[in-house]
């Protein structure tokens, strides 16, 4: 790593020194990070996105490692978004040989999403970095919800998904059941329903759901 710094030019060495600063404080941060509830999921993302990955691939930006997620589309609930969705994440799939006896070993942190071809996933996404425009989901793996099956769940199964949250409305027996539902994979039909009158009726905006912690 000091030799692949020292080879680099400088405004490449300030941006690898940057990132391996940024990936020991994240993987710090990953490891404690607090558990979001649905209202901050929705709050704190630009894209809520539902389909397959169909593809990934790694390589550099302006000397940054990243991870490379190609989506088809088949639910658009947040954003507006064609069939095919592509963001980059920071750190490579596996560390990766430079070809001259250096090994690059900046990695997708520990306690960030990682992505399988095929897999059917729900995404609250943040914007893309201003200057990388790098990408991830809101709370790291709490953002990324697998599909499998009829069952929906994200990276901490979860938990304390609607803790804190008052409903000023009457939900359907359906999402009244999820909402009770302290924690535990979901029927994935009634999630992402719930989620999608969330979005396209601003029920955070509205105070028909609001968060009191």
């Amino acid at each position: 790593m000091i030799s692949f710094i020292r080879n680099a030019s400088r405004g490449a060495m300030f941006l690898v020194s940057m990132a391996i600063i940024a990936m020991s404080v994240n993987v710090a941060h990953a490891k404690n990070i607090k558990k979001q509830n649905i209202v901050e999921l929705i709050t704190h993302t630009d894209s809520i996105l539902v389909g397959t990955v169909s593809s990934k691939k790694d390589g550099f930006h302006q000397g940054l490692p990243y991870t490379e997620i190609t989506l088809e589309v088949g639910q658009s609930l947040k954003g507006q978004h064609g069939p095919t969705y592509t963001f980059r994440q920071f750190g490579l799939i596996e560390p990766r040989s430079m070809g001259d006896g250096r090994v690059n070993l900046m990695v997708t942190p520990a306690g960030w999403p990682t992505y399988a071809k095929g897999e059917q996933v729900m995404l609250f996404l943040h914007k893309p970095a201003s200057e990388t425009g790098f990408q991830t989901t809101a709370g790291l793996t709490q953002g990324k919800f697998t599909i499998r099956g009829e069952r929906i769940a994200n990276g901490i199964d979860n938990d304390a998904l609607f803790a804190g949250i008052t409903f000023n409305g009457n939900l359907s027996k359906t999402h009244q059941d999820l909402v009770n539902q302290p924690g535990g994979s979901y029927a994935a039909e009634d999630f992402l329903s719930l989620i999608r009158m969330a979005v396209e009726e601003n029920w955070i905006e509205n105070g028909v759901m609001s968060d009191e912690k």
